[in-house]
């Protein structure tokens, strides 16, 4: 009788097991989303290659960057300097067009490709 008894009130206090996902993409809750990015990307240990660059090929490319900087300064503090430059990478060729707007043409030496920006006046 004891036993019956003792097994009876064990059975009425088990409750059921629910599953609870954490993951959010598996319906868990969203707020756990950022904490496991951060946790696979810390544990990450893949980087992507970079390519190695010559002194010759760094010093091309901070050349390119402070010409195309003093064409762009200078264009947009007024002053036009009509003329081809060319970067190695690029020829960027600016020019006033007959309403007083200022025409730059960059042409991408490496595929041909030529785009043309058309800088208005503003009146002072």
């Amino acid at each position: 009788m004891f036993t019956s008894a003792v097994l009876l009130s064990g059975q009425s206090l088990a409750t059921e097991l629910v599953y609870t996902p954490i993951n959010p993409s598996f319906g868990g809750n969203p707020l756990n989303g950022n904490f496991l990015l951060q946790k696979a990307q810390s544990q990450n240990a893949n980087s992507a290659e970079r390519p190695t660059l010559s002194f010759v090929d760094r010093f091309r490319e901070s050349l390119e960057r402070n010409i195309i900087n003093s064409l762009t300064r200078r264009i947009a503090d007024g002053e036009v300097v009509e003329g081809v430059y060319e970067t190695g990478e690029y020829i960027i060729e600016v020019n006033q067009d007959t309403d007083g707007s200022v025409l730059v043409t960059v042409t991408n030496q490496d595929n041909g490709d030529v785009t043309v920006i058309r800088i208005p006046v503003i009146p002072r």
